[in-house]
């Protein structure tokens, strides 16, 4: 390599490190603001129709399929955070706590923990339903569910700590936060008849999730690159999900 190219690459190199890291505290007020902006949580109107015994059951079993695809793409994707955990080395495991809470994650949602696996507890909801197996297998998702799914599996193979920042903190800690997964089990125990295993386990789950996540995150979230780089993954995600959410709104509008 030339002198004058050695040098315009130490220059590219510099100019990408040259934005200096947020204080913890401040990026992650930052990261709440852009979060409230665009919460999708907020703008549903679903999961409180459910709630309140006013959507019908075409709305809840259409649901049921999308929770459904959600489980099924998702879950295997999760053995990935425990791959690219940055204290996968740790002299043991229970020295780590990155790669500690994804394996005892995963076990969880693969059903080797307390509970049933989770994809399987998808399909139990939407047999309660009266749907078949032909039919759960025929459904084909939203558009915005694909979106919003591949969105969120693209910065989990991209990086640990996208992955994270996507998948814990702007997802499993805003999800427990909302309370939905209690909403949607009252609701559907008291207006449906149906008893849905899958939300009363998240219900008590995922604050505990949520808050590890957001733990977690503190911990990488620590130089200026790799802020940009998740405050714009966190960003790409709140968007599809936005979408998502309007689409399915439709369904009881």
């Amino acid at each position: 390599m030339s002198d004058a190219k050695r040098a315009a690459f130490k220059n590219v190199v510099r100019h990408g490190d040259a934005a200096p890291a947020l204080a913890i505290d401040a990026y992650l007020a930052d990261l709440d603001r852009l979060i409230a902006d665009h919460n999708a949580f907020r703008q549903d109107k679903v999961i409180p129709a459910i709630g309140h015994g006013a959507a019908s059951h075409d709305v809840v079993r259409r649901v049921a399929l999308e929770y459904y695809y959600l489980g099924k793409w998702m879950t295997p994707e999760f053995a990935l955070l425990i791959a690219n955990a940055p204290d996968a080395y740790a002299f043991t495991m229970d020295a780590s706590q990155h790669y500690h809470h994804w394996a005892q994650n995963f076990a969880d949602e693969t059903g080797y923990l307390r509970d049933p696996n989770h994809v399987q507890m998808k399909i139990d909801f939407c047999r309660q339903l009266g749907l078949t197996d032909d039919e759960i297998r025929g459904y084909v998702p939203l558009p915005e569910t694909i979106a919003m799914t591949f969105t969120k599996l693209y910065y989990i193979r991209r990086s640990y700590e996208e992955g994270l920042a996507v998948f814990g903190y702007a997802g499993e800690r805003v999800a427990a936060g909302s309370g939905y997964a209690k909403t949607l089990y009252e609701g559907l125990e008291k207006h449906y008849g149906v008893r849905v295993r899958n939300f009363e386990v998240h219900a008590y789950a995922e604050p505990d999730h949520g808050d590890k996540a957001a733990d977690l995150f503190r911990l990488v979230a620590t130089t200026g690159m790799v802020q940009r780089r998740c405050r714009e993954a966190i960003r790409n995600y709140l968007l599809v999900a936005e979408t998502r959410v309007r689409a399915m709104n439709r369904w009881v509008e």
